[in-house]
């Protein structure tokens, strides 16, 4: 039986740094040890930022994009997911990829699992300032204003926003407490067996009574990912090492 594998949260920059050549390294090692495998989800923010012209592509994201198209030649099935970064990804990754785009998730099945993918931006109680501009810049309109603008002028200020995201993100993250916790009961009914998701940059694996929860970490320092082998589903961290699986009553 071939494993299903899910990342999430990798935030490829366009810009050269240190770091950002030594993500792309672990990515395509990774890519290349999973070759054949029957299907990679990326759940969101495989981009710190993507937008998608109709005529122009972003430069300096081949290195990202090369390893996945090797992967696609393998055989392996490649689903990305829509995050609060990337989630105007187009047609680029369905024609030139043969990628399959669920952008605001999707309910799949594999292995006798029944798996609700999502990215996570949603799942925090309250964040209403961030759910507002959500609404905002994925509507239409705003979108084909957008595309009205040079790209240089949307890339340059996406990456001013970046920093800003980055830091509301980090103060979420320290939210998170019984009080304030994770926004689940609208997600989760009879048909899931288990929910994935990741934007929290934080990777723990809790089971239930009746279903588990797996969040992904990232691939920026922790270099985390998912398998689901046998039935049975598995995160990992930058060393490969299985996280402990929390297992709570109800």
């Amino acid at each position: 039986m071939s494993s299903v594998f899910f990342l999430s949260d990798a935030h490829f920059r366009s810009k050269d740094s240190p770091q950002e050549r030594i993500k792309l390294r672990r990515f395509s090692e990774f890519l290349e040890r999973i070759a054949g495998a029957e299907r990679l989800y990326l759940l969101g923010d495989l981009f710190d930022f993507w937008f998608e012209y109709r005529r122009v592509m972003p430069k300096g994201y081949e290195g990202v994009l090369r390893p996945l198209r090797r992967l696609r030649d393998s055989g392996t099935g490649i689903t990305l997911i829509g995050g609060n970064h990337d989630w105007w990804l187009g047609s680029y990754f369905t024609e030139e990829l043969g990628a399959e785009l669920a952008p605001d998730g999707c309910r799949v099945e594999h292995q006798g699992k029944r798996l609700l993918l999502v990215h996570g931006d949603e799942l925090l109680n309250g964040d209403r300032g961030y759910k507002m501009l959500k609404a905002v810049i994925r509507n239409r309109a705003f979108i084909a204003l957008a595309r009205l603008l040079h790209p240089d002028f949307t890339y340059w200020a996406a990456d001013r926003l970046s920093d800003t995201s980055r830091k509301l993100g980090e103060s979420s993250q320290r939210k998170i407490t019984p009080e304030r916790g994770l926004r689940l009961r609208p997600l989760l009914d009879d048909e899931v067996d288990i929910l994935v998701f990741g934007h929290l940059h934080l990777a723990f694996h809790r089971s239930f009574e009746q279903w588990e929860m797996l969040c992904l970490g990232d691939w920026i320092t922790q270099f985390n990912h998912a398998e689901l082998r046998e039935g049975r589903i598995r995160l990992y961290d930058g060393n490969g090492g299985e996280i402990s699986l929390e297992e709570y009553g109800s």
